[in-house]
């Protein structure tokens, strides 16, 4: 994703739009400050970071279209960024001359079809001989056509990837083919170091549901324990296991899933699946301190209104 500056404009400078990974920000401070010293205009959206949503958005592709040239600023996070990609692919349709400058090493081979025949400068020591090899790079830009007429359709608004997989977690109503893609798109998540405490909420929210599946429990569970180093709590919807008797006080603990056993608790246990007190179906959800009408039998969910 971009960062942004105000300077002001030289007459002999190259107006240049600075597409990156925000994880990178201080690699492209340190790019930018040398592009100014060059006496170029580097744009960056930093001073948009608190607006966000279409006015942020709107400002960087209008950006885009002014700019003689577009800095793409490689590293390994630069490919996880939806915002970057899309800063790409609308210069591209612009025909705005890209320059790659590696901040991170990167593999030639992963590059996007638009950069990978192109030379790259290498950033990633810095120092004068890298200020050198971007001041040529930066003079050899062809210069930028005039803009298509008509100009192409303006990509969306990115949507942050965590977000959207939040809003499908926290959705209505989820099928069991539907929460296993969530488990298999998180669980690739869990690699970036910058997301994985996210991630792992995420799933612990997934297991919360009162409508998750015991298929998906069966992913789920192992999961969490890996990540976390800790037992999950609820028991698994559609465990089949014999119920035993609770506390008076209140619903038994999950059922120990190398015993078979449910161990009495005089505490009010955390929201999940438990052996229905009733009797009428195998689990019954607690929540908040209560039972609800929300049971479960084979790991289908059921409504049971009389309970």
């Amino acid at each position: 994703m971009p960062m942004t500056a105000t300077t002001p404009e030289a007459a002999s400078g190259r107006r240049l739009f600075v597409s990156y990974a925000r994880p990178d920000s201080e690699a492209v401070q340190r790019l930018v400050e040398v592009l100014r010293a060059l006496h170029h205009v580097p744009w960056v959206d930093r001073e948009l970071e608190s607006e966000g949503g279409k006015p942020w958005w709107d400002r960087i592709l209008a950006e885009i279209e002014a700019c003689d040239g577009i800095i793409v600023v490689l590293s390994p996070q630069l490919f996880d960024s939806v915002p970057a990609e899309r800063e790409r692919e609308y210069a591209n349709e612009l025909g705005k001359p890209p320059l790659p400058v590696m901040v991170e090493p990167v593999t030639p081979d992963i590059l996007p079809r638009e950069l990978s025949a192109r030379q790259f400068v290498d950033f990633t020591r810095g120092g004068p001989l890298a200020g050198a090899m971007l001041a040529s790079a930066v003079a050899g830009l062809p210069s930028a056509p005039p803009l298509p007429d008509p100009i192409p359709k303006r990509p969306d608004v990115p949507s942050s990837y965590l977000g959207d997989l939040r809003d499908r977690v926290r959705a209505p109503a989820l099928s069991l083919e539907e929460q296993i893609h969530l488990i298999t798109e998180l669980r690739l998540r869990l690699d970036l170091e910058r997301e994985r405490q996210a991630v792992v909420t995420l799933l612990r929210e997934l297991q919360q549901r009162r409508d998750l599946c015991h298929a998906t429990w069966q992913l789920l569970d192992p999961l969490l324990k890996d990540v976390r180093g800790e037992s999950s709590e609820p028991a698994p919807p559609g465990d089949e296991r014999p119920a035993e008797a609770g506390p008076a006080s209140g619903p038994a603990t999950p059922t120990d899933p190398d015993q078979g056993l449910v161990t009495p608790t005089h505490r009010t246990p955390p929201p999940g699946w438990y052996p229905d007190p009733s009797g009428r179906h195998q689990l019954r959800w607690f929540w908040n301190g209560c039972w609800t009408r929300q049971a479960s039998d084979h790991g289908k969910v059921v409504d049971d209104p009389n309970f």
